[in-house]
């Protein structure tokens, strides 16, 4: 089953694949209760979401690979919301591209910083849905999700869907290149 995760004491809408989409975008929905600290209703910390994993409500590939990656995804996510850039730098392949919603392509490095310096926030994931094709030692994921985050100082939830090619380096998947969208 897909996840939600969220800081604790923060709402929650969204998992992404790669939340470092969100650069100078335009927000399509504001997360309510996001101007003050009262609890919302999308409060949790790590938990299941009632919404299937997949587009449809079948049970989830069982073939190691996808669910290697998959597992790959959902770690960086936690990560991100956990602002861990130590351990989400090891997550990423050394040449790392994301390319955001807005079409700027970000390197590793820009992005990590940013993350650590609060330009780039994120408060929470749900995975709406995905699906993993592998190709030998490459894998490209498709996901959807909720993205709960404060981009350079505007907090909103972005509906994303995100393509992120994976290489094999060394028996673990890591992150190569993204391209976020909205949906």
């Amino acid at each position: 089953m897909p996840f939600r995760i969220t800081k604790p004491g923060r709402a929650l809408l969204a998992s992404v694949s790669l939340a470092a989409v969100l650069a100078s975008c335009s927000p399509t929905v504001t997360l309510p209760g996001a101007e003050s600290n009262e609890p919302t209703m999308f409060q949790a910390t790590i938990s299941e979401s009632p919404i299937p994993m997949n587009e449809t409500p079948s049970t989830p590939s069982t073939n190691s690979d996808e669910a290697a990656v998959l597992q790959v995804n959902r770690e960086r996510s936690r990560l991100l919301v956990e602002q861990r850039t130590d351990e989400l730098d090891e997550l990423l392949a050394p040449d790392f591209v994301a390319v955001h919603i807005s079409g700027y392509e970000q390197t590793k490095a820009e992005w990590l910083d940013q993350i650590r310096s609060g330009q780039m926030r994120y408060q929470g994931f749900e995975e709406v849905s995905s699906t993993v094709t592998i190709d030998g030692d490459s894998a490209v994921a498709v996901t959807r999700n909720l993205v709960d985050a404060t981009i350079y100082g505007s907090r909103a939830t972005w509906p994303l869907e995100s393509t992120t090619t994976y290489v094999r380096d060394g028996g673990t998947w890591k992150a190569q290149h993204s391209r976020a969208r909205t949906y």
